[in-house]
Formats: structure tokens, C-alpha cells, sequence
């Protein structure tokens, strides 16, 4: 007795190229389509050199698609935060400042306006809030 099987060679290498295509080309960062100078802005820290200031364009348009990407999307795209603050319930808030900061030198501290960028994260990591401010 002869079994017939749907299965064949002929079938199957179609469909794994299928998987391995679709699979290959949907492996991008979330954050490969902001437009924003990475290697610029964390080269710029605590906003010390001023580069961040000219910046602040690219921040202000790309600020809402951060939402929803998780905190290692943000490292790569923002770097290290400037300061850290941990709140309940193991949320955190990562400022990165976008006018001088605080570790800058004496000048800053004679600057009236500051500006920084604050991005509050839950306690699975995930954005939840991105807020331009100014002291």
C-alpha cells in the first residue's frame, strides 16, 4: 500500500526561502529610521560642546516615535544618559541634557536657560513618556 504525503522537496524549499527572506529583511532596528545624528549627540556630553542645541530640530520631530521602543533602542540611539533618576515601582527617567549641564564648566552655571531631554521608561524598560523641558 502505497501512503501519499503532501509534502514534497518541491514545496518545502519554496517556503523556507520565503521564511528566511521575510525573516532576514524584517530584522531592523526600530530606530534605523529616525532621523537623527547618533554619533554626534553622544560624542556631545552633558550638552557641553553646544551640539546638542543644534539638534534640538531632529529631537523635537522624532520625540513621539520614541514611544514604545524599548531602553536598549534608546542607549543606542542616545548613548549613556547624562543622570538617571529611579522612581516607584522600578520606573526610571534618563535626562540627557541638551544645554550645558551641570558637569560642564563654571560658563554653564551662568546660563540661565535649560533645556534637556527627559524619557521616562516602566519597569519592563519600555518608553512610556519623551518630554523637551526647560528649567
Amino acid at each position: 500500500m502505497k501512503i501519499n504525503t503532501f509534502s514534497s522537496k518541491k514545496t518545502i524549499t519554496p517556503l523556507l526561502c520565503y521564511f528566511f527572506a521575510l525573516t532576514f529583511f524584517s530584522c531592523s532596528s526600530p530606530t534605523d529610521n529616525l532621523k537623527m545624528d547618533s554619533v554626534a549627540w553622544k560624542a556631545d556630553l552633558n550638552g557641553c560642546k553646544g551640539e546638542r542645541e543644534k539638534m534640538k530640530g531632529q529631537v523635537e520631530d522624532i520625540r513621539l516615535k520614541l514611544v514604545g521602543l524599548k531602553e536598549t533602542s534608546i542607549r543606542k540611539l542616545f548613548g549613556k544618559p547624562d543622570s538617571e533618576e529611579l522612581m516607584e515601582r522600578s520606573q526610571k527617567i534618563y535626562i540627557y541634557y541638551i544645554s550645558p549641564g551641570p558637569k560642564c564648566t563654571p560658563i554653564a552655571e551662568k546660563e540661565t536657560k535649560k533645556e534637556a531631554l527627559a524619557i521616562r521608561m516602566d519597569a519592563l524598560g519600555t518608553v512610556r513618556e519623551v518630554n523637551l523641558f526647560t528649567e
